[in-house]
């Protein structure tokens, strides 16, 4: 169930992106304000994907993805393009 949801965002998250794309490339100043949405969400997904994770492990039912490195590498990820996403619109709206 996680994965589907987390698939979902992912796309959703694309697409924002490319609307975003749309008008920065051309030097739109409009093109800044929609990528606040996707920073949120990668900053969001990554809080709930640590702490989710961390659960699943104290559970007894740990996954693949709750095991080190690979929970600290998706979570850092996740966390720094969030901030850094926030950082450009933040700057250039």
């Amino acid at each position: 169930m996680y994965d589907n949801e987390i698939a979902v965002a992912d796309i959703a998250i694309a697409w924002i992106y490319g609307i975003a794309g749309a008008g920065l490339i051309p030097g739109i100043s409009w093109g800044y304000k929609p990528v606040w949405i996707p920073g949120v969400v990668l900053l969001n997904h990554s809080l709930c994907f640590w702490f989710w994770t961390a659960n699943q492990k104290r559970s007894g039912h740990p996954i693949t993805w709750s095991r080190e490195p690979a929970r600290s590498g998706w979570f850092l990820l996740n966390f720094f393009l969030g901030v850094l996403a926030m950082y450009v619109a933040w700057i250039g709206g």
